[in-house]
């Protein structure tokens, strides 16, 4: 006899509403709390947008990327004025 599982959340009601029913791009499940509409706060849909970006990460990535292209750029100069 086959086993089958059980995927109807209707079922168990503690563990589905106790974890967001958000999923990732690599389809696991989110691991904050759950609220009635079955999401979390960081992803309800009546959730205030997230900016994935902090100042100092900006800041960050603006020092990184002037390290790696320094060295390009300064060869453009250099083949641009002789």
């Amino acid at each position: 006899m086959p086993v089958t599982m059980n995927t109807d959340l209707t079922t168990s009601p503690s563990v589905a509403a106790a974890q967001c029913l958000h999923l990732n791009a690599s389809g696991q499940r989110c691991w904050r709390a759950a609220g009635e509409d079955g999401f979390c706060e960081r992803h309800s849909p009546n959730a205030a947008p997230q900016f994935a970006f902090t100042p100092s990460r900006k800041i960050a990535a603006i020092l990184l990327a002037a390290a790696v292209l320094w060295p390009i750029l300064l060869d453009l100069y250099r083949a641009f004025h002789h």
